[in-house]
């Protein structure tokens, strides 16, 4: 650490705060990462159009804490809310015993996760056509 002759407080450079769990932010980035890592897991075992309707808003003492948009979403969650509880603690959370889903807009909106649908005979004939004529015209 070095000192500011002029000031006589120390300087810090922000690579060591961030990685400082002592300081007020390194514990911020830390539990940060933490319900991050949780909600990237979650999401591993949920169909995608569900994961794409959640967020892990905290974990206090046995307890962990989801937000979901809608009524709806908040539903499907628990329903798999056992599961999901037992899947984190084999994962290496034994300490999350349940799982608490609350209603309340999302801090950021996912895109939902876009359905890949086959084309038709008709259409996937119709694109050779025009890829055909458009080769022709080319020419």
């Amino acid at each position: 650490m070095a000192r500011n002759p002029q000031s006589g407080k120390k300087v810090f450079r922000i690579s060591e705060v961030i990685t400082d769990h002592g300081t007020s932010l390194g514990i911020l980035l830390q539990r940060a990462n933490l319900l991050l890592g949780i909600e990237q897991l979650l999401s591993g075992f949920l169909h995608p159009e569900l994961a794409a309707h959640f967020q892990v808003a905290a974990v206090r003492e046995n307890r962990l804490i989801l937000i979901s948009p809608s009524a709806a979403w908040a539903t499907q969650l628990r329903l798999h809310a056992p599961q999901l509880v037992k899947r984190l603690q084999q994962a290496g959370f034994p300490e999350i015993e349940h799982i608490d889903i609350r209603v309340a807009p999302l801090s950021e909106q996912r895109s939902d996760p876009r359905k890949k649908r086959a084309l038709s005979p008709a259409a996937r004939q119709a694109l050779e056509v025009m890829a055909h004529i458009e080769h022709d015209n080319e020419e």
